[in-house]
């Protein structure tokens, strides 16, 4: 059985096809941390840490990092994108591959990088179209306002200027209010951050971690019971998982998940995405 749910044109042409009205949001899952968001026309597409190639493997053959999955889309394939949103430097993140692939068909998409990170992408981006994402410094990209949040993974770290390695976004569209964390660990600066931002939709990573991971170099995560006590801390009305099914080596079974909030919230609000799913949600 296949674990892509739509791929390629079919799916390319089913987020063509969508059409958002008032107080609406569309979602796709691309795996790992990737989504794909669009708004009403006006709105546009934006795609968040598009890890939509084979380049980890393909560099590394002897990498314990190998997809489960193939890519949902081929980078090219998303000619029509308005921006690209990072979180941070990891490679299943910031994938050189794809922003390369991206910015060559797209002369308007504009990719947004931590600030630190900028100079990685820099000759990659053909049109220089790049926003460099700081801490609280919203920005547009078409119909969509962005506010980078610092994210912790699995501590708080800055460059010598202050800014951020790693972030997370406020996302506000079309009257929903959404709140992508990248990868990050619960910390009481996160939960007091976004409590006032009051997120509609959360996307939160679930895969954890653990000493024998963190010793083989594997970043640890909010864990699935973290992230139910972290949406229901902060009030978000709909939490997705993600960040969990792409690699055997750092996944987590999402039916824990599911567990964890039938037990301590049972009136919680969530979907498990499948690689190339839409959802779409309406306030």
């Amino acid at each position: 059985m296949s674990a892509i749910y739509k791929s390629g044109e079919w799916l390319i042409n089913e987020v063509r096809r969508t059409k958002l009205y008032a107080e609406s949001i569309s979602f796709w899952n691309l795996g790992q941390a990737g989504i794909l968001l669009k708004g009403t026309q006006a709105d546009g597409l934006i795609c968040i840490d598009p890890y939509l190639t084979r380049s980890i493997e393909e560099s590394d053959p002897g990498t314990e990092f190998k997809r489960a999955f193939s890519p949902v889309v081929a980078p090219e394939m998303l000619d029509d994108l308005d921006g690209v949103l990072v979180t941070h430097g990891h490679d299943d993140h910031l994938d050189l591959s794809s922003i390369k692939e991206i910015s060559r068909v797209s002369d308007d998409t504009k990719f947004a990088i931590p600030a630190p990170l900028v100079s990685l992408v820099q000759e990659h981006v053909a049109n220089k179209n790049i926003q460099s994402a700081k801490d609280s410094e919203p920005f547009m990209i078409k119909g969509f306002k962005i506010t980078p949040v610092p994210a912790a993974h699995t501590e708080y770290e800055t460059d010598s200027l202050g800014n951020h390695l790693s972030l997370g976004y406020f996302i506000e569209v079309n009257g929903i209010r959404l709140f992508h964390s990248g990868d990050t660990v619960v910390t009481p600066q996160l939960i007091e951050t976004v409590k006032e931002f009051k997120p509609h939709v959360a996307f939160l990573p679930i895969n954890g971690g653990d000493y024998f991971r963190s010793s083989r170099g594997i970043i640890g995560n909010m864990s699935f019971r973290e992230a139910a006590d972290f949406s229901a801390a902060v009030g978000v009305d709909l939490i997705i998982p993600i960040h969990y099914d792409m690699f055997p080596n750092n996944r987590e079974n999402p039916a824990y998940f599911v567990d964890y909030l039938f037990h301590h919230y049972p009136n919680k609000k969530f979907h498990m995405m499948v690689p190339g799913e839409r959802f779409i949600y309406h306030q």
